[in-house]
């Protein structure tokens, strides 16, 4: 995330935005426990057990990397703690006609020098990525010009923006910049709406495997996730670190095992529309939408198990089998959320197809 926030100040290419997003929605969320406390060093696509085994050499590293602990991987503890504010530090940025750049979408409130020095604040609200519409109000002292960018991703299509309730629409690219340039008054409000659509990403060079994405967001299988709290003396690695005197019991490492089947293969046989439907929840009262409990969107599709996909002989999810994969266990209901909230997941699918034999 950082890297990409980097090449975004220095390009200004919309790319590094976008793929910031991608990570930040998707594999920084899943990496901590909801409460910040403790971390895992590896965060896979497809992880069903973070389990405080030695998977060496299925893993190339010796102890217990998929556990999720408060003091192990040195580093990681501190570069994990600033994705967050380095992810708010580059929501805004100044360009240079005197004007500023919503980068990268989620609720905030900046305050910017533009124009001829005018500072004005520009406030921004949204349930991004889990809501389409964005709303900006523009608080200034005085009326000013200057261009406000907003940053269309190149997964929308259909981009639809308002200004003071006025459609002004028109040919908007994607991946691109809106460019609003015009006598700002207080109080002036701006609407950005970025409608999303259900598409599948085909991983050609993964087994053929495929994953589901809404917008920003790719989904992963619901797994019941089972929690084993452990002391973290005790399961930290080797060269664990922590300072002295501290409340070990206040900072426990976690186990976490599959409570349900995740050997699932997907069915796409239809049109997308007519496969997946798109659940959308009340906001979380604990205002953090990344945990199976609270995501406010889920996806539901049809799916079945492949009893040959098991834990491979290091403890770990088996290899992909290469899709399509012939199957004639039953056709299943099966539920998809994000893959931030999804600390257990298969994010890369196998296609199934009903067996001929």
């Amino acid at each position: 995330m950082n890297s990409n926030e980097h090449m975004l100040r220095i390009t200004g290419d919309p790319f590094w935005a976008d793929h910031t997003e991608e990570v930040a929605f998707n594999m920084y969320p899943a990496a901590l426990m909801p409460d910040f406390k403790a971390l895992h060093y590896i965060t896979s696509p497809n992880m069903v057990v973070c389990d405080g085994e030695n998977h060496y050499p299925g893993i190339a590293n010796r102890g217990p990397f998929l556990m999720f602990n408060p003091f192990s991987s040195r580093c990681c503890q501190y570069n994990h703690a600033q994705g967050w504010p380095y992810f708010v530090e580059n929501l805004w940025m100044a360009t240079p006609d005197n004007g500023v750049a919503a980068t990268i979408y989620s609720a905030s409130s900046v305050k910017v020098k533009v124009g001829k020095g005018t500072m004005v604040q520009i406030s921004e609200e949204s349930n991004y990525p889990f809501e389409e519409a964005l709303r900006f109000t523009v608080q200034t002292p005085e009326s000013v010009e200057f261009p406000l960018y907003l940053r269309i991703p190149a997964w929308c299509k259909t981009a639809r923006l308002k200004v003071n309730g006025e459609d002004v629409s028109s040919g908007f690219e994607s991946g691109k910049y809106i460019r609003i340039s015009r006598l700002w008054e207080n109080n002036d409000q701006v609407e950005l709406e970025l409608p999303m659509q259900i598409s599948v990403k085909r991983w050609e060079k993964n087994k053929n495997s495929v994953s589901v994405n809404y917008g920003p967001l790719t989904f992963s299988l619901k797994i019941k996730e089972n929690y084993i709290k452990k002391d973290s003396d005790k399961s930290a690695i080797f060269d664990s670190k922590w300072q002295e005197g501290v409340d070990q019991s206040k900072w426990p490492s976690w186990e976490i095992r599959p409570g349900s089947n995740w050997n699932y293969g997907l069915i796409l046989d239809n049109k997308l529309e007519d496969i997946f439907t798109i659940e959308k929840k009340p906001w979380p009262k604990s205002n953090y939408p990344f945990t199976i409990k609270d995501v406010p969107l889920v996806l539901k599709g049809k799916g079945k198990i492949i009893p040959e996909w098991k834990i491979d002989q290091h403890g770990l999810c088996g290899e992909l089998m290469t899709s399509p994969v012939s199957v004639d266990t039953p056709t299943e209901d099966i539920e998809l959320v994000p893959m931030g909230a999804a600390r257990l997941r298969i994010s890369a699918f196998p296609e199934v197809i009903i067996s001929t034999k």
